[in-house]
């Protein structure tokens, strides 16, 4: 069997994209010569399985050192302090995103789809304020107070949001692993969420690892995003100081008058009395939301907000059923709407399963369970 020579440094610098070491690719491919796969010498099926395993392009694995890694990138806007730098985790989910916003762009232009009115409605005004921009928001979804109220729950009332928002063309992504590996885990503590404030194809992202009590905040605060036009990655810091400037301390604000409005929380403070649980259940919002509406309405101290946002840290959705996570992670509208072209044959059933990174029998299968949706 011929053995082909390769840089353990390039081998090892593959493995890394998808999160692994070049020991653990050894365990995988070369079990009983391992020594020699360390090394880097492997036969040429072995370096096809690896550039398949990592997607790594064919060629790549033959250089001596790595290549300079080339990213597509947007603002990072995270106020956090001593933020991580953001990781191969995180530029390979914007790529992923990023491909599925073109091919949906692509899909649209055939149409003859105009771009949207609302993204960047806002941006470059200066003394902006959130209440307008967040009765904007709410005019343009056709969101009411009573919408909010016939929620029975966060539950509800994000899943009322998320469609509202998708039929806009919105597209939202949320997801807490890298495509659909689930050994690559996104962490919360990078970052939270992004948007892509494109005016064709306005792009949401959700980092699903968060605990499902955020999910509403950061689904509007990237909302706010694409209304003031600046794309970016968030942390959604609750900054202490109120003076803040920031795009981020922005759409914060925006946020918070969307979910909360000043008037109505106001008469809601006092007639349950600063009852942070009953005023969550009121407003559909997780308490670490109301807690920061009361400390930026001068209603609680900043100790009081951080006492209630450690007692806010709970634990994160299941996996659930494939079918159902599969449209979630990958937008319910772009899968329909990907499936539905797949199903009359605009799209090759390669080509769909390679963006929703799932099998093409998967994608059959996603078809018969969706036939009376798309």
């Amino acid at each position: 069997m011929a053995t082909l020579n390769l840089s353990p440094l390039v081998l090892n610098w593959a493995a890394g994209r998808i999160g692994l070491t070049l020991d653990s690719l050894a365990d995988e491919f070369a079990p009983r010569r391992r020594e020699l796969f360390l090394s880097g010498n492997l036969s040429v099926t072995q370096v096809e399985k690896v550039a398949a395993k990592t997607k790594t392009p064919f060629g790549f694995l033959f250089l001596q050192e790595p290549p300079a890694e080339i990213h597509r990138s947007i603002p990072d806007l995270r106020r956090i302090q001593f933020a991580e730098p953001l990781s191969q985790d995180f530029y390979d989910v914007l790529d992923d995103v990023i491909g599925k916003q073109e091919w949906f762009a692509d899909y649209l232009k055939e149409l003859g789809a105009e771009t949207l009115g609302f993204v960047g409605k806002f941006k470059g005004k200066t003394r902006l304020s959130p209440k307008v921009v967040a009765e904007d928001i709410k005019a343009t979804l056709g969101i009411s107070t009573r919408d909010r109220e016939e929620c029975g729950n966060f539950e509800e009332f994000f899943s009322m949001l998320y469609e509202r928002i998708e039929n806009c063309r919105i597209l939202i992504f949320k997801s807490g692993i890298v495509q659909s590996n689930t050994r690559r885990a996104l962490s919360v503590s990078e970052f939270r969420g992004f948007a892509l404030a494109d005016p064709l194809v306005p792009i949401i992202f959700i980092n699903g690892r968060d605990s499902e009590s955020a999910w509403i905040f950061s689904l509007v605060h990237e909302l706010a995003h694409i209304w003031i036009g600046e794309s970016g990655v968030s942390d959604i810091s609750p900054a202490h100081n109120k003076s803040d400037k920031s795009v981020e301390a922005l759409c914060n604000k925006i946020a918070g008058e969307f979910l909360t409005p000043e008037d109505e929380f106001l008469r809601a403070w006092k007639q349950n009395d600063g009852d942070i649980h009953q005023l969550s259940r009121f407003f559909k919002v997780s308490k670490l939301v109301v807690a920061r509406r009361a400390f930026d309405l001068g209603k609680t101290s900043w100790s009081h907000y951080e006492q209630v946002a450690e007692e806010s840290k709970n634990k994160k959705g299941s996996g659930g059923n494939p079918y159902a996570t599969i449209p979630v992670r990958n937008s319910k509208r772009f899968t329909q709407t990907l499936i539905r072209a797949t199903m009359t044959g605009h799209t090759m059933f390669r080509d769909a399963a390679s963006l929703l990174n799932i099998r093409p029998d998967t994608v059959l299968e996603l078809g018969k369970r969706m036939v009376g949706r798309v």
